[in-house]
């Protein structure tokens, strides 16, 4: 973006859910500033490539075991000038950031839990569950106790929707509320290509989220005031005080996607409460709750670490 332009470039993945979340982040922006232009740039990623590994192995494949692998190829995009702003969910970026970049805005949060997407007549007791997530996976084993298993399946929302239909051996599969929300599937059932499914909310402390999911993120150049100036009205100060101490208790972690850790953060009023559930190399849960000042997030965060920083050792 050059002098006083207000036309900005825009960066993200081709899915469904990823274009929905960047109109609605130009729409948060547009309403800041009058008269805004916006261009969306589509870009692959790695996690978008390489669909023939589980998820978690994706970085290592691709040589990017740093970042994120729905992320880095769109911040080399904006590293080299040729967007503006990146949209992310942030639950798909690294704790740590990179120093060339900045998140200038987050937008308000949806909702942070997962959802069970199951069909018709599915036998509870003996459930057999879609994920790529390894955090799912452990929840989904904790949650049912060993009677229900999991089975690695890969795609964007819709994709996944369309093989739990066409799979005669998949009962359900576990998905973010937030990106059913913003698909419009908001309700307790859905009906794709004729078929209906059940969605069942799970509670956020029995079956807990990703950290940092539910938030969409907007990333910029460290050095681009100009891109900051459009972008940075659109923060929403609650969920940058909640996602900052997820990100700070991810980077003390040194965790990536094949880390199986959970967590959430809430403020009330001038306190933060922090919850996380990391499971230990044999599977045993260690749930972890802090409390502290809501203006200090990464404080709460290193409380929380060290207080799960004995089973680590």
């Amino acid at each position: 973006m050059q002098g006083m332009s207000k036309t900005i470039r825009i960066g993200t993945r081709g899915s469904e859910l990823a274009l929905r979340q960047t109109e609605l982040a130009i729409e948060a922006m547009k309403a800041k500033t009058p008269g805004l232009e916006a261009e969306v740039v589509i870009i692959r990623t790695d996690g978008d490539e390489r669909t023939d590994i589980p998820l978690c192995q994706v970085n290592k494949a691709a040589g990017t075991q740093d970042k994120g692998v729905f992320v880095a190829a769109i911040e080399r995009a904006l590293a080299a000038g040729e967007i503006d702003c990146a949209v992310h969910s942030l639950k798909d970026m690294p704790g740590q950031a990179d120093d060339n970049f900045e998140l200038a805005a987050v937008l308000p949060r949806e909702e942070i839990w997962d959802a069970l997407v199951l069909k018709k007549g599915a036998n509870l007791s003996r459930l057999t569950l879609g994920t790529s997530s390894v955090r799912r996976t452990q929840m989904v084993r904790t949650y049912w106790s060993g009677t229900a298993q999991t089975v690695s399946i890969r795609g964007n929302v819709t994709t996944r929707l369309r093989k739990l239909i066409a799979s005669p051996e998949l009962d359900g599969i576990v998905l973010a509320r937030a990106g059913l929300n913003r698909l419009g599937y908001c309700g307790d059932s859905l009906t794709l290509n004729g078929t209906e499914l059940s969605i069942v909310d799970m509670g956020k402390d029995s079956f807990m989220p990703a950290l940092c999911q539910g938030a969409i993120a907007l990333e910029i150049r460290r050095d681009d005031a100009a891109t900051r100036a459009l972008v940075a009205p659109v923060n929403d100060t609650e969920t940058s005080l909640c996602v900052r101490a997820e990100r700070a208790f991810l980077a003390a972690l040194k965790a990536d996607c094949s880390v199986p850790v959970a967590g959430y953060a809430t403020c009330n009023g001038d306190f933060m409460m922090f919850r996380a559930i990391y499971f230990m190399p044999n599977g045993m849960p260690v749930r972890i709750t802090h409390r502290g000042p809501a203006d200090n997030p990464e404080a709460v965060a290193a409380g929380a670490y060290d207080k799960l920083l004995p089973h680590l050792n």
